[in-house]
């Protein structure tokens, strides 16, 4: 028994021609051109979700460990392991507690959010210095006022590019909305 096998320069021998192969990468092309704008804008609007959940769930670690260790916890801005006046990208949790007639500080958490994402306060919040503050009871303030809200947005974003992150007496919400390409700041709630 022998087998023949076709010689690749025979007319029946199989594979793709140069034609066929310009074709195909041509369409492609096509495709790519097509879904890599809305790819970007899926990026965008992950990268948004990801830092909102980022700053909510920051808020409910900061109430949950000040309810359960009867300890003031702030969350606010930070430049290190200590609260900054401004607004930034890196955030922690704060929790003082007295233990031996002494106040004991621990960080309970920190994030830094995406340098793609811009961070803008409440009138609120603002004028508490960037900070939320949560009693052992579990109830949150900033500053003299029950609530303050926190914007995480992406300016490049078309549509709703800003979600507002609020803590209102321990009740931590979110919301989205249209910031425009300025990422103007959240009103208080």
């Amino acid at each position: 028994m022998s087998h023949q096998y076709p010689h690749p320069l025979h007319p029946g021998s199989r594979g793709f021609t140069l034609v066929e192969l310009m074709v195909t990468v041509a369409v492609l092309g096509i495709i790519a051109v097509v879904a890599v704008p809305s790819f970007t804008n899926l990026i965008r609007a992950n990268r948004l979700t990801s830092s909102a959940n980022e700053m909510v769930a920051m808020l409910q670690t900061a109430r949950s460990a000040a309810i359960s260790n009867r300890a003031r916890v702030e969350v606010c801005p930070s430049a290190g392991s200590t609260c900054a006046a401004g607004i930034g990208n890196r955030w922690i949790a704060l929790m003082t507690k007295k233990t031996g007639g002494a106040d004991v500080v621990t960080v309970l958490r920190e994030t830094t959010l995406s340098p793609a994402i811009a961070v803008k306060a409440s009138a609120n919040l603002s004028g508490a210095s960037n900070k939320f503050t949560f009693s052992p009871s579990g109830f949150s303030s900033v500053g003299a006022s029950g609530s303050g809200t926190v914007s995480v947005c992406s300016a490049e974003m078309p549509g709703n590019n800003a979600a507002d992150v609020s803590a209102s007496i321990g009740r931590i919400s979110t919301a989205r909305r249209a910031a425009s390409s300025a990422c103007t700041a959240p009103a208080d709630n």
